[in-house]
């Protein structure tokens, strides 16, 4: 009889393991360009993201759907492609419609997971609008989230924290520096820190499967982080990114958020040194992103349950630095359209291996629900990705699509394409692989 129970209770604890759906881990990266030594820039002091990139599969040439962060997050949450203004707009989440085409955090919760966000996952901190972004009552996405909590700490406020300086200072308009670097001080995703570790503890406790996503602020605008980071940097040599300015009529700016909303001391444009300054804090600011994806990661090895959870790391989009005489995103040329991802999970073949194949972010949904066992929403755009994780070089259609303004971007292996939204009309025509720095339109003015 013994013998009996015990073949029962092995059985028994067989079928709930089997049964039992994976946990996910979302780290969404703010302004990530591919910057790290996995893409060639050995400059970049990156080692918690490299020793990760060595645990799944690595998508060299993945693209977001849009060049600026509310549209492009809404883009990854709801797996549609974001072709109208509202779509566009940093409130692009907030006018979906969340029953009809539910986000998959709602679609993981209404499967029994527990659905958590701390920091910047959709657009605001905390996952509310309203006034300094802190309205309880105007969330950005009702229903998504079990818990999205205010990570503002001593910052007070998500829109404080979004673009916030050391120890609680926050952004004044046109009057704060564009790069700043302090000793043994706090910055805004310390305070993501703090609070992840209190989410990241309950949601291991639990039996339910869970969705923690967390959204590190940096390295968005300010280029502000610990001088720690930036002392990395003082013996080594930033490349120079800049390229010619594009003909009249092409995708450019003023780099406004950037000259714009801060000080500027010298225009980079003009400045080699000052330029290489920038780019400096640029890089310290991804590697102070960087030390808490290794405090991630520690934790979650540390729980046991790393075994049974999909890590995803996601940039939300890339930035100039230069290129085209562009500091900024908000263009559909490649260096801002271009980001990392990374999947590690179930079905991994060679990980460590990374893949050369064109894929969207609107490919995460689908592949999420793959890799959990869930069923897919019949509204998702994308395509599943679990091919690529079997095999890192799996056939696959390879064409990233984004838009911004009026027009849209189609980027294949070889080539890059912008049309006009409306009227079909080609604008732009890159080859990629004998002009990467996209310096020669081949539709002659």
């Amino acid at each position: 009889m013994r013998q009996l129970l015990l073949v029962i209770a092995i059985f028994s604890t067989c079928i709930a393991q089997a049964e039992k759906k994976p946990n996910i881990l979302l780290i969404c990266i703010d302004d990530l360009r591919p910057e790290l030594p996995s893409f060639g820039k050995d400059y970049i002091h990156a080692p918690a993201m490299e020793k990760l990139f060595t645990q799944g599969r690595l998508f060299k040439r993945h693209y977001v759907q849009a060049p600026t962060c509310g549209a492009s997050r809404c883009a990854l949450l709801t797996g549609i492609y974001p072709k109208t203004r509202k779509q566009l707009s940093n409130n692009a989440i907030v006018s979906h419609d969340h029953k009809a085409q539910p986000s998959f955090p709602a679609w993981f919760k209404s499967h029994g997971y527990t659905t958590v966000a701390v920091g910047k996952v959709s657009h605001y901190p905390g996952g509310n609008t309203g006034k300094d972004w802190n309205d309880a009552t105007k969330p950005e996405m009702p229903n998504a989230w079990t818990r999205n909590p205010n990570p503002s700490g001593e910052w007070k406020t998500p829109q404080g924290l979004m673009h916030g300086y050391e120890n609680g200072k926050g952004r004044e308009r046109g009057k704060t520096p564009v790069i700043e670097a302090i000793e043994n001080v706090r910055y805004p995703d310390d305070a993501i820190m703090d609070l992840f570790k209190i989410e990241f503890d309950a949601v291991v406790k639990q039996n339910k499967p869970w969705l923690l996503a967390v959204g590190l602020l940096r390295p968005h605008l300010p280029f502000a982080c610990e001088k720690k980071y930036l002392d990395l940097y003082k013996n080594k040599t930033i490349p120079d990114y800049s390229s010619p300015m594009p003909a009249k009529g092409e995708d450019w700016h003023k780099s406004g958020e950037f000259n714009g909303q801060y000080v500027v001391a010298k225009n980079p444009n003009k400045d080699a040194a000052f330029a290489e300054q920038v780019r400096k804090h640029y890089a310290a600011c991804v590697s102070s992103s960087d030390k808490h994806i290794g405090e991630f990661m520690e934790m979650l090895e540390k729980s046991g349950q790393d075994k049974n959870t999909i890590v995803v790391l996601w940039g939300d989009h890339g930035w100039h630095l230069g290129e085209k005489q562009i500091w900024g995103k908000h263009t559909l040329y490649e260096v801002a359209l271009h980001s990392p991802l990374f999947i590690k999970g179930p079905g991994v073949k060679q990980p460590g291996v990374a893949t050369d194949r064109v894929v969207n972010s609107v490919d995460i949904y689908p592949t999420l629900c793959h890799l959990a066992g869930l069923p897919k929403p019949k509204h998702l755009q994308g395509s599943n990705l679990f091919n690529l994780l079997k095999d890192y070089q799996a056939r696959r259609v390879e064409k990233a699509i984004s838009y911004w303004g009026n027009r849209r971007s189609e980027i294949t292996p070889s080539e890059h394409k912008i049309y006009d939204k409306k009227t079909n009309k080609l604008l732009q025509h890159y080859d990629l692989k004998a002009d990467p720095k996209e310096l020669n339109n081949l539709i002659k003015k």
